[in-house]
C-alpha cells in the first residue's frame, strides 16, 4: 500500500524579543505547519542569561 504524501508544508520564521537572540544567520524556531523546530535553544531568561531554574520542566516551559 503506499501513501500519497503530496501535501504542501507552510514554513515560517518564528521570532520574539521574549527569547534571547539568535547568535548565527538562523531563526530562533521554524514552525512547518502544526509543528515547531528549535535548535540550541536553552530555557534561560534574556535580562540575566542564566537559568529560569535547575528544573526541567520549568527550562522547558521557558523554551
Amino acid at each position: 500500500m503506499l501513501c500519497d504524501l503530496s501535501f504542501q508544508v507552510i514554513k515560517e520564521a518564528v521570532q520574539t524579543d521574549k527569547a534571547p537572540a539568535a547568535l548565527g544567520p538562523y531563526s530562533q524556531a521554524i514552525k512547518a505547519n502544526n509543528l515547531i523546530f528549535v535548535s540550541g535553544v536553552l530555557g534561560l531568561v534574556p535580562e540575566t542569561g542564566k537559568f529560569i531554574s535547575d528544573n526541567i520542566e520549568d527550562q522547558m516551559e521557558q523554551i
